[in-house]
């Protein structure tokens, strides 16, 4: 799924140099220019197709590592050398340019047709200064809508989480969701806190929600207290390993907006995080097909499937609606 936005790299990752990137079936360069403006580029040289990844940076520009043709942030060819600087660049010279933003961290890349290219949304716990956010990464190989689908499904907790995520009764009557037509919120039972802390059952919110938004954002809220508040933030990015086969890169965020300089709480949220995504990951590494079967009656659904079943039809309108555009 093409239009969307998707983490390419962490902010603190792309510098000075040239950094190769495939995200979907799209390989791209990334880089920033001297005044740090981050850029993304084809990584294809309209000339004979070299990766401008292997090339060098030159100023404001990549430079190809075949014949030293140079492109700026738009992917405008500047400069061949064999033509030498007063030629005329042909119009063709050129690469796509794939719109940025860098916000909470991330650079998020576009890949679709711009025509249809809406705004990045983000929680607003991530640019909420009286927010802490300890950031993770994991790397899986599984199809991103299974990874998020996974999430949305809290009926595997207590088989799959049966201490981590804490005591969740088996039997879901539900769970209660609700949907828009780019979200998808689930309210799920009362977890047991992730912090022991010594107050009264009853002052105890422990209210637990999962928020989707399409296609490949993820929200996990607690209030422990009414001023209280943790959150597990995820972002999907699909790509490929060495051999072609699906990979997904979850960057994620541990929130809180209270003991913010407490660093053991930054420990005890991130081996949490850890801890939950490395008891998932075999079972949805293990999915088959590993792309998520969009059909129906592809695979079995009970009631406590709903918000996966809005998933997917989510999934199929939107891969409908790029084919429709792509014809």
């Amino acid at each position: 799924m093409k239009n969307a936005w998707y983490i390419a790299v962490l902010s603190s990752e792309l510098t000075d140099e040239l950094l190769a990137r495939t995200i979907l079936d799209q390989e791209l360069v990334l880089y920033r220019d001297a005044s740090g403006v981050a850029h993304a580029l084809a990584d294809q040289c309209a000339h004979r197709g070299a990766r401008l990844s292997d090339g060098r940076h030159a100023g404001d520009c990549v430079a190809c590592p075949f014949h030293g043709w140079e492109y700026d942030g738009s992917g405008r060819c500047t400069y061949i050398p064999s033509n030498g600087r007063a030629a005329p660049i042909p119009l063709a010279a050129h690469v796509r340019s794939y719109p940025l933003r860098e916000v909470a961290g991330f650079v998020w890349v576009y890949l679709g047709d711009i025509e249809w290219m809406t705004e990045l949304q983000l929680p607003p716990e991530l640019t909420d200064p009286d927010w802490r956010a300890v950031p993770f990464r994991a790397t899986w190989s599984a199809h991103f809508t299974r990874v998020a689908e996974s999430v949305l499904d809290v009926s595997h907790l207590p088989f799959v989480h049966p201490t981590t995520t804490g005591e969740v009764d088996p039997m879901v009557d539900g769970p209660a969701f609700t949907a828009t037509d780019d979200e998808i919120c689930v309210y799920a039972k009362p977890f047991h806190p992730l912090l022991r802390t010594p107050i009264h059952e009853a002052d105890y919110k422990g209210e637990s929600t999962i928020t989707l938004t399409f296609p490949n954002q993820l929200t996990l809220r607690t209030n422990m207290l009414e001023e209280n508040q943790m959150a597990t933030y995820l972002a999907l990015t699909p790509t490929v390993d060495e051999n072609g086969e699906d990979e997904t890169i979850i960057y994620g965020l541990a929130l809180r907006n209270f003991l913010q300089d407490i660093e053991l709480l930054d420990d005890v949220h991130y081996e949490h995080n850890i801890t939950v995504l490395d008891e998932d990951r075999p079972v949805v590494e293990g999915l088959r097909p590993k792309h998520l079967p969009l059909h129906p009656r592809a695979e079995v659904h009970v009631r406590s499937d709903a918000q996966q079943v809005r998933y997917r039809l989510m999934l199929k309108k939107a891969l409908q609606s790029e084919s429709q555009e792509a014809e």
